[in-house]
């Protein structure tokens, strides 16, 4: 009877503690995954990407939608965003309005690497707003990095620097986790394998 009560305290202060966490301990996400967000740059190399707009441009006071195939919304306040992904994903960013722009990004404050190298600088005729446009034209940067699972505060900053203006950012989440089957060669070898203990044993006998 006591090792149990003792159990029932261990569980209901396990229970109390978690209630009783910081708020700044918890995290809160502040984007989901698979909607497009827009967020504004300035200033020059080095500079950070933040939200809502660093001047009074396109979607200071509210969503946007793009020409492309997919809407973007005014990303929340701030120099990062939060999501939480139950089985990780990946983050896809790419530079619009004028070409030319390049950004490093970030998640937990590690590098995940750089967009692509823009091609020709300064034309904002070509895809303007447009998602699926600027995805597919060389002359925009963009990329795609993978997300782990858990909490990824993301954020990011300019390392070429043509003009100041907007780039968009979507999180796609993993619906399950990687299944870890085993290849078919392996399934062979193993097959192979078991057949050969089975017929050593037999032998023995």
């Amino acid at each position: 009877m006591g090792l149990r009560c003792i159990l029932l305290a261990g569980a209901a202060a396990g229970v109390l503690g978690t209630m009783s966490l910081p708020a700044w301990a918890v995290p809160v996400d502040t984007i989901v995954s698979n909607q497009w967000y827009t967020a504004q740059f300035s200033s020059s190399i080095g500079g950070n990407i933040s939200g809502p707009g660093l001047s009074s441009g396109i979607g200071v006071n509210g969503p946007i939608t793009p020409s492309g195939t997919a809407d973007a919304i005014l990303a929340p306040e701030g120099m990062s965003w939060t999501i939480t992904l139950a089985y990780g994903g990946y983050l896809t960013v790419t530079d619009v309005e004028t070409s030319g722009d390049q950004f490093e990004m970030f998640n937990n404050g590690i590098s995940l690497g750089t967009t692509s190298t823009p091609g020709e600088a300064g034309d904002d005729t070509e895809c303007g707003e447009n998602i699926s446009c600027a995805l597919n034209n060389p002359d925009y940067s963009s990329g795609t990095f993978l997300l782990p699972a858990g909490t990824n505060v993301i954020s990011g900053q300019v390392v070429a620097f043509y003009s100041s203006g907007d780039l968009n950012f979507v999180v796609q989440a993993n619906s399950a986790p990687p299944t870890d089957a085993p290849e078919p060669a392996t399934m062979t070898v193993l097959g192979a394998g078991l057949a050969g203990l089975g017929f050593a044993r037999r032998r023995k006998r």
